[in-house]
């Protein structure tokens, strides 16, 4: 046994013995910087790691994000038009809301990058759609009309996906609805009036008001969680959901008791927020605040270094977590115990992955931060990466992201798929 002044090298020994599993469930607990930065602490580290190739695969996307080319893919090019509100991820579409001469939400299949639907919603001016979310059943839009009366009608319409039909239409709120989500069969909405209504979407038919939630003394003017895009939780977790409100106040708040679970004043402004449990990050002007809500605390302040200001922000997830992969143990002419009593076997191994924060702000600036760097004690406060959305300073004003690709929409009327694999 390697044993000198008391100390072992476990990853040597595990190696020794040919224990590739255990030795793996080791490496997927390192976020991808520590993997490299495990690789240049002794050869033998780089080796166990070079010869994991799921540790090699994760090394390489985190590679390109940082790093990569993009491939630019077009989906919408309308000069004349604005890009109003986005969703992409999770599902098979791509739905986003345009603006001009009409509001209409436009539905294209992430595969193929074709159009597949096309909801008018309204010929009323204004009728801008400044939200949406869909599911595998139904697309859940917002609006603000036009009354005869004079003043603006805040409206969510219902869609259903299987024929693109209208289900029902409500008005959940007296003024503004900025966000709206989707967790299990319930829709979250935040308001211009200091709210945020919860709605039973189990007949779509039929909406019926669940709970009101207040608190925020102001605007709500960011909603998150994590219901629709992370499967690897505990239902708790995915039944939480953060928000913030002009006055710089951060809440967060369990669905199923309705009540808030956590409180705090970011001390900075405060405008948007995206959570991938345990984390969120919220943000306003050219500052973004990264925290850790489980334990809640602050973890660092980050700095746009940008001269416009932010307009929107959304953070990556893992896809890999708690799927289940095959035996790491490559085919060799031995036959060892150990290989003979694992190969084959079939293991649940959680990756916790790479968390990208990504930003847009109003002069078509997009940036990045990989949040295991920050976690692992990276001392920069500044992006990771920029790069700039065509020659033409046009707001972002809308964003998706998964682990392998970014989606922007913008007030130049462009829908583009950044995708890094």
């Amino acid at each position: 046994m390697s044993l000198k002044n008391n100390k072992l090298d476990i990853l040597g020994e595990l190696q020794k013995r040919n224990l590739i599993n255990i030795l793996g469930n080791i490496l997927d607990q390192l976020s991808p910087h520590c993997l490299r930065l495990l690789q240049f602490t002794c050869s033998l580290y780089r080796e166990i790691v070079k010869d994991d190739p799921r540790s090699v695969r994760r090394l390489e996307l985190s590679r390109r994000w940082l790093y990569g080319q993009p491939t630019v893919l077009p989906i919408c090019q309308r000069p004349g038009y604005m890009v109003t509100a986005l969703a992409a991820h999770p599902g098979d579409s791509i739905i986003f809301g345009l603006l001009g001469d009409n509001a209409t939400v436009n539905m294209y299949k992430k595969d193929t990058l074709k159009l597949t639907a096309r909801l008018e919603q309204s010929r009323e001016f204004p009728a801008s759609i400044p939200a949406l979310v869909y599911n595998d059943q139904v697309v859940v839009t917002c609006v603000y009309e036009s009354l005869v009366q004079g003043g603006l009608n805040h409206v969510l319409y219902i869609w259903r996906r299987e024929d693109n039909s209208l289900a029902s239409t409500f008005s959940p709120h007296s003024q503004l609805i900025r966000t709206v989500k989707l967790a299990n069969n319930f829709i979250l909405t935040a308001s211009n009036d200091g709210t945020i209504v919860v709605t039973d979407l189990t007949n779509p038919s039929q909406p019926t008001l669940k709970h009101t939630l207040t608190g925020h003394k102001d605007y709500v003017s960011g909603l998150d969680n994590d219901a629709s895009r992370v499967v690897s939780v505990s239902v708790d977790n995915i039944m939480k959901v953060t928000s913030v409100s002009v006055d710089n106040i951060m809440k967060v708040w369990s669905i199923p008791s309705f009540k808030c679970v956590f409180s705090v004043n970011t001390e900075t402004p405060t405008l948007k927020v995206s959570m991938s449990w345990p984390l969120a990050v919220t943000g306003g002007k050219t500052t973004l605040v990264l925290w850790n809500l489980e334990l809640q605390f602050k973890i660092r302040e980050l700095n746009m270094e940008s001269l416009g200001s932010l307009s929107v922000v959304c953070m990556t997830y893992s896809a890999d977590a708690g799927t289940s992969i095959g035996s790491r143990y490559k085919k060799t002419s031995s036959s060892s115990s150990c290989q003979q009593q694992h190969a084959g076997q079939q293991t649940k191994r959680r990756n916790p992955g790479n968390v990208y924060i990504v930003s847009g702000d109003n002069h078509g600036k997009i940036s990045i931060w990989d949040t295991s760097r920050i976690i692992a004690g990276h001392s920069g406060v500044d992006p990771h990466r920029q790069f700039q959305i065509g020659p033409t300073a046009s707001m972002i004003s809308s964003l998706a992201v998964d682990e392998y690709s970014i989606i922007t929409g913008d007030w130049a009327g462009q829908v583009l798929v950044w995708k890094f694999v």
